[in-house]
């Protein structure tokens, strides 16, 4: 009855479930994934019954988010019009799977559940290499993009996993590696780092952008935290993964997607004068240009960064209505900025954005008041862990995100609650 299986699960089941699926030719209907996210709801209620004594009263990160939860339902319900779209409820029916359970099951966690989890993630990513491998070895048509287990979103649903099991490798090796590495030295080492270079190159092959650069911050942040650790060691493994990676994008064929990050955005239109309840460009037919082309997503997230923008300048208090973006944008109803910051904002106003905000704030001060105690040595590789995945999950939800669906920022969140309630800033091993 541990809180690391369920969140793994939340997390990364619904790769191996579509895998299994593609491998064995079945159809996938909606309600297969309804169930892979059922059961860690169902598996949470279980552990919440069987640690009553485990949520003491709620500190401020738990009112935060509670408040955060009745603004978008007030927003969704009270504030706009009909949902002549179905958007809201679509989106609405998301909201106990991917934010109040991730969160509860984050509030749940003690230490010795959050190393269970590292190591979850560690075996889940290692069993998801040879799948990749075996599903490239049955692709026939190479298309501009690799599908991942038959599907065109498959780079986004594996990329996470390949990041966090970036940062736990990382997190191994400044740490001195598992028990069976040690008893090899130099070799267990050598394998550590092999391992590192080998889900560098696949991360950089599936061309998940999002999750590569978030990955690499993860990294970034998981040697700066050792503290504990010599300056040559976690500045020679943050080399080395950056090195690995700049290889990578030079001799594989991805580095051209990659490469157009990089392009300079075009001067967004200014605003037209428009309301924004009206099913409208809020920039303008003009803006909508890179949707027509179809072929840039670099440009198409710009167009809907100023595009959220807009939306908060035209309604600051109260925003748009929750998951009301895509009614005044090129993308059409039912779609979001690709960034929860903006996304809170543009369709909830000063209120609920900054709540948002307020939340992601607090939980990295609770991070960076225990990063004080990581130089004293104190547990530091688990929570190394911790502070790369906060910022692997918010910095690829700043690409991908919908604050309805950010399930691995709000399982942080509520692990940085439980790190609240102990003035030290320390997990309990209960």
């Amino acid at each position: 009855m541990t809180p690391a299986f369920p969140a793994a699960w939340l997390l990364f089941g619904l790769a191996f479930a579509m895998a299994a699926a593609h491998f064995l030719t079945l159809p996938w209907p909606r309600l297969a994934t309804v169930l892979v996210y059922s059961i860690p709801v169902a598996w949470c209620l279980l552990i919440l019954r069987n640690r009553k004594g485990a949520l003491p009263k709620l500190n401020v990160i738990d009112t935060g988010f509670a408040a955060f939860i009745l603004v978008v339902l007030i927003s969704a319900t009270a504030l706009p019009g009909p949902d002549e779209h179905g958007a809201v409820w679509k989106y609405l029916r998301f909201l106990p799977f991917m934010m109040i359970t991730p969160y509860v099951l984050g509030r749940l966690m003690s230490l010795t559940d959050l190393e269970l989890f590292s190591r979850i993630t560690l075996f889940a990513g290692l069993a998801l290499l040879p799948l990749l491998m075996l599903d490239r070895l049955t692709v026939v048509d190479r298309p501009w993009r690799l599908p991942i287990f038959g599907l065109d979103h498959g780079p986004l649903l594996v990329g996470g996993l390949l990041a966090a099991l970036l940062l736990v490798l990382c997190t191994l090796v400044l740490s001195g590696g598992a028990v069976w590495l040690k008893k090899r030295g130099r070799i267990g080492r050598l394998v550590l780092l092999g391992l590192i270079a080998g889900v560098t190159f696949v991360l950089v092959w599936v061309m998940a952008r999002g999750w590569l650069l978030a990955g690499l911050a993860g990294v970034a942040v998981v040697c700066l935290s050792m503290r504990s650790r010599s300056l040559a060691l976690r500045a020679g493994l943050l080399a080395y993964v950056f090195a690995i990676a700049t290889f990578a994008l030079a001799i594989l064929p991805a580095s051209s997607f990659h490469a157009a990050i990089l392009t300079a955005p075009a001067p967004a239109p200014a605003p037209a004068p428009a309301p924004v309840t009206a099913l409208c460009p809020i920039l303008g037919e003009a803006s909508c240009q890179p949707f027509r082309d179809g072929v840039d997503s670099v440009a198409m997230r710009w167009v809907m960064y100023s595009e959220a923008v807009a939306m908060f300048v035209e309604s600051p208090v109260w925003g748009v209505g929750a998951a009301r973006f895509g009614e005044c944008s090129c993308t059409g109803p039912g779609w979001y900025p690709h960034s929860t910051i903006l996304q809170g904002f543009a369709e909830l106003g000063l209120i609920g954005g900054g709540l948002q905000l307020g939340m992601f704030l607090l939980a990295t001060v609770t991070l960076l008041q225990w990063l004080k105690l990581t130089s004293q040595g104190r547990i530091d590789p688990t929570y190394a862990f911790l502070a790369g995945l906060l910022v692997l999950f918010l910095l690829s939800d700043q690409l991908y995100g919908n604050y309805l669906m950010a399930s691995g920022t709000w399982l942080i969140l509520g692990i940085a609650a439980s790190l609240r309630e102990n003035a030290k800033g320390e997990l309990s091993r209960a």
